[in-house]
């Protein structure tokens, strides 16, 4: 304390003097700086609620200058240069002064230090980056925040993550571990000879410098806005994904896993010898390995091209919400349980009903799960159901009209519901038992999420579970025909939370399966 008393006096003197030179109460008899050396361009991002725009940015002698006039508009800002040296920038109630000759700002008082000083070219000024995240973000409403890593300057409250990638060798490939603040929902994607990690936000402020690049990771880039795009290598069979958080930070780690070679033979002499002398080509292993439990889902996105499905009162399409659903659900069931995830559309197009069920046959998937948006004549109805086939409930009327495509059956509250219908002894007849239990796991997990249906199992002939040779059910995901509800289904969190339910219905579903165990269906024919 005694020091500190000693060296006060000393350092408001500094202080004051500094304070003289930057408000130019003499003026310097140095002249004002000019560009000199080369000057290249580059480009930050400027990201609001309102969206984002590019902010130029001059590169002199290595150093990084935004125009005053660049700064002005975007910030509200106004500037006037003082004849005793320097410029004066009015932010609402705040001024700041900038010394045209030293590197040096008076933010109302404060004296705070800048890289160099101010750069004149032409008739504008080149003023330091660091400018705006030394004097004007502080204290700043709305709030200012500067990511020089990616080049960003954040106005307001959009949603930018940090986020800081490695990866690290595995016996059988790589881990990428992610670590992200503050913690966001995301999805892991398999697309295109390529891994993409979706997060929900509106930027990434990334570093991916430690990813590095291995046999089965080529590399790793942002793509705007929000996704990192992991290139993947020849040898790449499969990956997992597992999370963590801990407070606001989410830890995420993704292991991309190389094809196992098959081994060579032993015995040159064994059947698999050619005339030639030559070894036969060894089939190679699947990508998974075998297992007795769950091993392929699909998906079924219902509608989809001309098949508009239900409209919302203000024009939602029923194709469009729950092709994004089973998007997002592919992903989640990929990167929680590790297998084979199948859509029977994975873009806007038409599919005939009798190929969704023939693809998930020809595909020996273990479930199938196809997703909607339900109508109603009445715009009150709301509530998510959950189907799985029998005719039963409707009847002999419903049963005689079983070979009729666009039959009509009653929804809740009114009205008819037009759906194509076959004759009952198909392929979904054995798999009853366990397409009701799937029914009632995905009722239970959804209930604890989302509004239900009064009704919230249902049982009809849906002619797309009926051809089904697994278990199979439809899931509507709410009326979409109510505005409340159809607001509701258009929104990402509340689509999260339908998938978030399924997710949680498959792996119970499979969980359980294991535990009786076998497969969750006994079939002795072949698929």
């Amino acid at each position: 304390m005694t020091r500190l008393r000693r060296w006060l006096p000393g350092l408001l003197i500094v202080s004051a003097t500094l304070l003289v030179t930057v408000a130019g109460a003499q003026p310097t008899a140095q002249p004002p700086a000019q560009s000199s050396g080369a000057t290249t361009r580059r480009v930050w991002t400027v990201l609001t609620a309102a969206g984002s725009q590019p902010l130029p940015v001059a590169v002199v002698n290595g150093r990084e200058y935004v125009s005053s006039a660049d700064i002005t508009g975007l910030f509200g800002l106004v500037l006037r240069e003082d004849r005793a040296g320097g410029l004066v920038i009015t932010m609402g109630g705040r001024t700041v002064v900038v010394s045209l000759t030293q590197g040096l700002a008076s933010v109302d008082g404060r004296v705070v230090s800048l890289p160099a000083p101010p750069v004149r070219q032409g008739s504008t000024w080149l003023l330091p980056i660091e400018l705006i995240e030394r004097a004007l973000a502080p204290g700043s409403t709305p709030r200012i925040d500067v990511r020089r890593r990616s080049s960003l300057i954040v106005i307001g409250s959009p949603s930018v993550p940090a986020i800081t990638a490695r990866g690290e060798a595995l016996p059988t490939g790589t881990r990428l571990t992610f670590l992200v603040v503050p913690a966001v929902q995301h999805t892991v994607v398999n697309e295109n000879g390529r891994l993409l990690v979706r997060f929900a936000a509106d930027a990434l402020d990334a570093d991916l410098s430690e990813v590095g690049s291995s046999q089965v990771v080529t590399g790793a880039r942002v793509v705007a806005p929000s996704t990192i795009e992991i290139g993947l290598g020849a040898p790449f069979a499969s990956y997992r994904a597992a999370e963590q958080r801990e407070g606001a930070q989410l830890r995420l780690t993704v292991d991309i896993l190389a094809a196992t070679p098959a081994a060579p033979p032993t015995d040159v002499t064994a059947p698999g010898q050619t005339d030639a002398g030559q070894i036969a080509p060894t089939e190679m292993p699947p990508l998974l390995p075998e297992s007795t439990g769950l091993r392929t889902v699909v998906l079924d996105p219902g509608h989809g091209g001309t098949e508009l499905g239900a409209r919302g009162p203000s024009g939602t399409l029923e194709k469009n919400v729950v092709l994004a659903i089973a998007r997002q659900l592919k992903a989640a069931i990929e990167a929680r349980l590790g297998i084979r995830v199948l859509l029977t559309r994975s873009a806007d197009e038409t599919v005939a009903l009798d190929a969704r069920a023939a693809f998930a046959n020809n595909n020996k998937a273990d479930l199938f799960i196809s997703i909607h948006a339900n109508a109603s004549v009445r715009s009150s109805v709301t509530g998510a159901e959950v189907f799985y086939v029998t005719l039963g409930e409707y009847g002999n009327s419903a049963r005689g009209n079983a070979a009729e495509p666009g039959a009509l059956l009653p929804t809740l509250g009114g009205g008819q519901r037009a759906v194509d219908l076959i004759l009952w002894e198909m392929a979904q007849a054995q798999h009853l038992n366990e397409s009701a239990r799937l029914a009632r796991t995905i009722e239970g997990e959804m209930r604890q999420r989302i509004p239900m249906s009064p009704r919230a199992i249902q049982q009809a002939p849906f002619r797309v579970l009926v051809g089904a040779n697994m278990p199979a059910v439809l899931v509507e995901t709410g009326f979409i025909t109510n505005p409340t509800e159809e607001k509701r289904l258009s929104s990402p969190e509340y689509q999260s939370q339908i998938v978030s339910a399924l997710l949680a219905s498959v792996v119970r579903y499979k969980a359980t399966s294991e535990r009786v165990g076998g497969a969750p269906t006994q079939q002795q024919d072949p698929r």
